[in-house]
């Protein structure tokens, strides 16, 4: 049986300055997600009013538009790879 070793991680000593910087950016990045978040509800919105589209259809076919987008970059990102490996050959 493989036991389950635990790597303890060295802790360093807090750095104000680093952690305040963090931080930032994690409150930067929220007000970015619910702005985002707002502008799609107001789109979903103009869809529903405008052409009595189901909020939850439109919804549905942006996520899997989002998702087929994500999986063709990975695929172009996997081909670039491939490439690149073939130059540096």
């Amino acid at each position: 049986m493989s036991e389950n070793k635990k790597v303890k991680k060295e802790i360093q000593a807090i750095d104000p300055e680093d952690v305040s910087e963090v931080i930032d950016a994690i409150v930067a990045f929220m007000g970015a997600v619910e702005s985002s978040r707002e502008e799609i509800n107001k789109r979903v919105k103009y869809l529903k009013d405008s052409y009595g589209l189901s909020s939850s259809a439109v919804r549905a076919v942006a996520t899997v538009i989002h998702k087929q987008n994500e999986e063709q970059l990975s695929e172009k990102e996997t081909q670039i790879k491939n490439l690149l490996s073939i130059c540096k050959g």
